[in-house]
Order: structure tokens, then C-alpha cells, then sequence
């Protein structure tokens, strides 16, 4: 079953608020808070006022897929036709072709090599060779099989689904060198959602309006808020993604919740690693260039408190307390201190920036996994 959409934006009467004020009743996506005082005002909302806040903007949304909805068909012989199983195994297996044969070579997909593929992968063959499923094997993707067996239920959109095992993570690594966000946080669950191509897009914009309308929310956090304040953002973040929500195309219940959550995690595990590529950089002009030992590079660094984020983590390691799974020591000499002496410090700062993303990479979220998804479907061609 193809996903629900929202209903879009809601009707006059409701886009007013509950009484309590906040909304303009203009439409549109609203702004953000514009002054301290705005920010403060929200942050000072008690938590029955947050709820009922909350509560009100879950009653103008759909709430989306019935919660007996499930993706997977049930274990049963397919009643659909023979002739569009063919004819979707064929349609999928130029889709591998083509993320195989000619994308993964880094060339772009023209019409002509549409045409071509067509006249030389004849039915025949494509039915001689599995369909060429043994491509997904390389790549980052693949089209669930089950899904497969029912043509007209799903669409090919749907079918697609994104790898998450260790030989793509490892073919990207060696292909790339990128290590950040190989893995899903939660790939088990953003496989099975079951998403339309509609769907998703409306999610990726949706999630860019959150972090620019809530992009105050970030300077919070550097602020260190106690566990009571954080709770209280956690809360106040999912208000204003409900909030937005309303005034968003497409969007239902369960796609704001997962935004807000999704926001804040990926703001806070920024914030868990911010700076550190500054630290090293520091590390590296003393070790580097003035020959320091790495303790005492990493002694003057603290003194001066350059970077104060990170003070905690720098007086762990100088103390020799474990706070993370290695040490800042190892993770310059695997990382840093391959830089020679002689390359300048720019270029230096900004080879140990993007270090830095291989030092702590970054599980992706379902944002990161609707973009992929989008954009391995317009390139392969199934989206046009």
C-alpha cells in the first residue's frame, strides 16, 4: 500500500491556535523566534502548557499509517498476473544495469545509453542472468525482493531500498575515503516505511524548515544545559516541529515526531565532536612544527583553554581517564600526525577538518537516508 499523504495545508479555521496565542493565522510556515525575549518566552513555558501546545497541533495533522499498517505483505502466493512480474523484473534489472554498469564507471545516464542498454540487454538475457540481482551485491542499493511479488501494490520507489552492510561500507571507504554516516542509525526501521517519492521530498524540505527556523535551539546546547533544560528543549523542539508541521505540505504525525528526534540528535552528536578539529590542528602546529611532545602540546592547548567545549575531554585524556573508545593520542597518530611539517597551516587545518569526519563518523539519520534515496532514484532513472 502505497504511503498516505497529509492532507496539506490546513484550513483557515485550522491553522488559529488553542487561545494561548503563537500562531498569526496567516499561513505558510511561520518564523522562528526572532528575539531573545521570544526564545526566552517558549523556554519558560511550563510542561503542562507545552502539552497542551503539543497536543492541539497532533489534532490538525494525520496522524499517517494506520498502526496495522504493515510494509511486508503476508506469506502467501501472489494473485498478480504473471506478465507484470516480467515485466517489473526486467524494468528493475536496467535499473541495476545502470547503477552498475554506468554510474558506478562515473559517467551520467543519457538517453542514448537508455536506448543502447535496451537493444543490448534483450529480454532473454536479462531473464538468463538473474535479472542481474548479483549487482546489488556492489551497491549501495537494492530492491527488496518481497515487495517485487506484488506489482501493482507498491511502486518501484518503494521497492528501492538502501544498503547498510559492512562490504558497501567498506567499498565506499576504499572508493572514497569517507567514513562519515556509512551506517544507518536506525536502518531496520527506515527500510520498512515505506515511503512514496512524494513523501520523501516533502520530508527532506520539511526538515530543512526545521533547521533554519530552529537553528536557535543549537546555541542552547553550547551553553551546557542541565538535564532538566534539556529536557525542556527536547520538548519545546517537538512543539515547534508540530507547529511547523501544520503549515507544511505532506507532512503527518509520525514524520514530525521523527524530525524533531532527528534534529536534535544529529545537533547534539555535533556538539558531542565539536571543535576537536581545532584541537588537533593545535596539536599538530606544536608537535608538528615545534617539535613538542604530544602531552605537552596537549598541556599548553588546555592552559590556554583554546577551545573550552572541549576542556573536559582534554583534562580526561591528560589525566588518563577513558572517556570515549580511544584516546586523543591515538586518534592523532592514526589521523594527524601524517601531516608533514612542511605543508602550510591552511591547508593543514583543512586536511585535519576532514580527519576529523573519519575520527568520529556520523550514524545517518532517515533525513540522510530520504536524500540518498532520492538521489540514487533520480540517477538511476526511476524518478525523471
Amino acid at each position: 500500500m502505497p504511503d498516505k499523504q497529509s492532507h496539506g495545508t490546513a484550513d483557515s479555521d485550522r491553522q488559529r491556535d488553542d487561545g494561548d496565542g503563537g500562531d498569526d493565522g496567516k499561513g505558510g510556515i511561520e518564523q522562528g523566534p526572532e528575539s531573545a525575549g521570544d526564545i526566552q518566552a517558549l523556554l519558560d513555558m511550563d510542561k503542562d502548557a507545552i502539552s497542551k501546545k503539543i497536543r492541539f497541533y497532533i489534532s490538525q495533522l494525520y496522524t499517517g499509517v494506520p498502526n496495522d499498517y504493515d510494509l511486508w505483505p503476508e506469506d502467501s502466493e501472489s494473485d498478480e498476473p504473471e506478465d507484470p512480474l516480467t515485466e517489473l523484473y526486467e524494468r528493475i534489472a536496467f535499473y541495476r544495469i545502470i547503477g552498475y554498469e554506468v554510474l558506478s564507471k562515473g559517467r551520467k545516464l543519457g538517453e542514448q545509453d537508455i536506448a543502447k542498454l535496451k537493444e543490448e540487454y534483450t529480454p532473454s538475457i536479462l531473464r538468463d542472468e538473474g535479472y542481474f540481482e548479483r549487482y546489488e551485491r556492489s551497491l549501495e542499493w537494492y530492491f527488496c525482493p518481497k515487495l517485487c511479488e506484488f506489482p501493482a501494490t507498491y511502486d518501484d520507489y518503494q521497492r528501492l531500498m538502501l544498503q547498510n552492510n559492512l562490504v558497501v561500507a567498506i567499498m565506499i571507504l576504499e572508493q572514497t575515503g569517507d567514513s562519515t554516516g556509512i551506517l544507518y542509525l536506525d536502518w531496520e526501521r527506515y527500510r520498512t516505511t515505506g515511503k512514496s517519492y512524494e513523501a520523501d521530498l516533502a520530508y527532506v524540505r520539511y526538515c530543512e524548515v526545521i533547521a533554519n527556523e530552529l537553528k536557535w535551539i543549537e546555541d542552547h546546547l553550547a551553553r551546557g544545559p542541565t538535564q532538566a533544560e534539556w529536557r525542556r528543549l527536547k520538548d519545546v523542539t517537538l512543539m515547534l516541529a508540530l507547529k511547523i508541521a501544520t503549515s507544511s505540505q505532506g507532512i503527518d504525525t509520525g514524520s514530525a515526531f521523527t524530525a524533531s528526534q532527528g534534529y536534535l540528535w544529529s545537533i547534539q552528536f555535533d556538539f558531542s565532536y565539536k571543535d576537536f578539529d581545532g584541537v588537533y590542528f593545535e596539536i599538530w602546529k606544536r608537535v608538528a612544527k615545534r617539535k613538542m611532545h604530544f602531552v605537552d602540546a596537549l598541556t599548553e592547548v588546555y592552559r590556554e583553554d583554546m577551545y573550552p567545549v572541549r576542556k573536559v575531554d582534554i583534562k580526561y585524556e591528560l589525566d588518563k581517564i577513558p572517556l570515549r573508545f580511544r584516546t586523543m593520542k591515538e586518534i592523532y597518530d592514526a589521523h594527524v600526525a601524517c601531516i608533514d611539517e612542511t605543508v602550510p597551516e591552511d591547508e593543514a587545518r583543512q586536511l585535519i577538518k576532514e580527519a576529523a569526519k573519519k575520527m568520529y563518523p556520523k550514524p545517518m539519520i532517515y533525513l540522510d537516508y530520504a536524500r540518498k534515496k532520492l538521489e540514487i532514484s533520480k540517477a538511476i532513472g526511476l524518478i525523471t
